[in-house]
């Protein structure tokens, strides 16, 4: 049941379940066993102080006996003998006033008998033989004072209102000259009550220390469970990223051990798979390429013809026939669609066997003039206005100047596509770093969502009704090309801003 417990808790809290005890039991078992010494010691101190506080004081009465014996034997000698018995009577009654006074704990007292149990110095019952007196156990503890004249005797006595038996120990030594036995008791509970005030204390102290010991201790186990299972949780967390097929995760490696090798080697292996689904999408692309070269090529041949003869026949009939004429529509609707159909097989022609860019000085704010003028003028621009910002100074650009006219028609269109209810395209040229030209296209349209952002240079993704999915595609092949770079920034509903970065002279191409 405790393993099956164990088997569903997290690690960390697994490592604290077996390391605690491990950090407690010790901890409990010497403070136990320190506890016990310390307690034993203690009573055996405090028994033995109190065994001598009692011998002490009875010591102490036979030596006030015996003091009072001698001087008044000696004093009887001097005086009469009825002055002697009246100065004897007085002593002996302040003697026993100062025995009976002497109280030995919060109840012991002192008392004196003669050999035969009669009691003559007692708080309350002198003249008293107490020879047949027994304790609760029933045994003649008095007699066995009497017999054995001096030493300890230890017996459950029980008084009037106690609720039961208390243990009494009593020192007993016998003075011969007056043939008496002097006893000073007192009970074990009042004997061992510093004792067992110091037990408390040590046994309060236990429970403190393993407390506070035990506090800490999960602290720290805490803490080093944490330090252990953070790297792994990172891992887990790293391992379902990639899971999930974001292979750009990486795990964190720090130190030597185990758990950084084994990220080490992860790390590794999500290059390697990185890397061959990288050669996996150049492999397919290539096949796409090539593919599309045959087809490019078959298209052209197979189709470009037919197209030219239906483009022909339609010229013809669209110059015979009325603009009111009712057939004169579908004469103009097969022309502009199988210009379309050409239009299709010249961009998969483009794109499959784009030529080599032909290199030459060109004034780039000239060219962008001029397809400016022509962009105005197209269909697609309607309600669009069209500002630009021309960097002044700017030096003469290395490109082909066919293919970047066919870039810029191409973002300018897209741009105006974007911008279907009207708005305005900004298009702008700056000098950077003396060795790159910056082109921008900034419009207010639609913008452009993330998930669509990622896709658009991808060919044949297109998210118009009637786009081939080719002109971003065919506009960054060009780019790269020239050795230069695309960017595209967007924001849904407030606009797009592409930004065509060119080199202005080229080493090798």
């Amino acid at each position: 049941m405790l393993i099956r417990l164990l088997n569903k808790l997290k690690l960390r809290w697994k490592l604290l379940a077996l390391v605690l005890p491990l950090v407690i039991v010790p901890i409990f078992v010497v403070a136990a066993v320190i506890g016990f010494i310390a307690n034993h010691q203690a009573y055996l101190g405090v028994t033995q102080a109190s065994k001598d506080d009692l011998r002490h004081m009875a010591s102490f009465t036979i030596d006030l006996l015996d003091s009072h014996d001698r001087q008044f034997h000696d004093y009887r000698q001097d005086t009469s003998a009825s002055l002697s018995a009246e100065l004897a009577s007085e002593s002996f009654a302040a003697l026993k006033k100062k025995i009976k006074n002497k109280k030995v704990g919060a109840t012991g007292y002192i008392f004196c008998m003669d050999s035969k149990g009669t009691l003559k110095i007692h708080p309350d019952a002198e003249g008293v033989n107490i020879s047949d007196a027994r304790d609760t156990s029933g045994h003649l503890f008095v007699r066995e004072m009497c017999e054995k004249k001096s030493g300890w005797i230890r017996y459950p006595w029980r008084n009037v209102g106690d609720e039961a038996p208390r243990m009494k120990i009593v020192r007993y030594e016998y003075f011969e000259p007056w043939d008496w036995i002097i006893a000073v008791g007192s009970y074990e509970d009042e004997f061992y009550r510093q004792a067992n005030t110091i037990r408390d204390h040590i046994l309060f102290s236990m429970c403190v220390l393993i407390m506070v010991v035990g506090l800490i201790s999960v602290l720290l186990v805490l803490r080093a469970a944490t330090l252990f299972t953070s790297p792994i949780t990172h891992m887990i967390e790293v391992i379902r990223c990639v899971k999930r097929g974001n292979l750009q995760e990486r795990m964190k490696v720090a130190g030597q051990d185990e758990l950084a090798e084994m990220g080490t080697a992860f790390n590794r292996m999500t290059d390697i798979i990185r890397h061959n689904r990288e050669m996996e999408a150049s492999l397919a692309q290539q096949g796409k390429m090539a593919s599309l070269g045959v087809l490019s090529s078959g298209v052209a041949h197979e189709i470009n013809n037919p197209l030219g003869v239906i483009l022909g026949y339609a010229g013809y009939l669209e110059g015979k026939m009325d603009e009111c004429d009712p057939h004169y529509k579908y004469i103009h609707e097969i022309k502009r669609e199988s210009k379309r159909c050409k239009k299709i097989v010249q961009d998969l022609l483009s794109y499959a066997r784009t030529p080599r860019p032909v290199l030459e000085a060109v004034d780039l704010n000239d060219l962008l003039s001029q397809i400016v003028d022509f962009a105005e003028n197209h269909t697609d621009m309607r309600g669009v206005t069209i500002t630009t910002e021309f960097a002044a100074g700017l030096p003469p650009v290395e490109l082909d100047g066919d293919q970047m006219r066919q870039v810029a028609i191409n973002l300018i269109l897209n741009a105006g596509g974007a911008m279907q209810n009207g708005g305005t395209l900004v298009v702008r040229t700056e000098l950077c770093d003396l060795c790159y030209v910056h082109i921008t296209f900034r419009d207010n349209g639609c913008g452009i969502t993330a998930e669509n952002l990622e896709k658009i240079f991808e060919p044949f993704y297109t998210t118009k009704e009637r786009g081939t999915g080719l002109g971003l595609a065919i506009t960054k092949q060009i780019i790269e090309q020239h050795h230069g770079e695309i960017r595209i920034e967007s924001e849904p509903g407030s606009g797009t801003t592409v930004t065509v970065i060119l080199p202005l002279e080229h080493e090798e191409l």
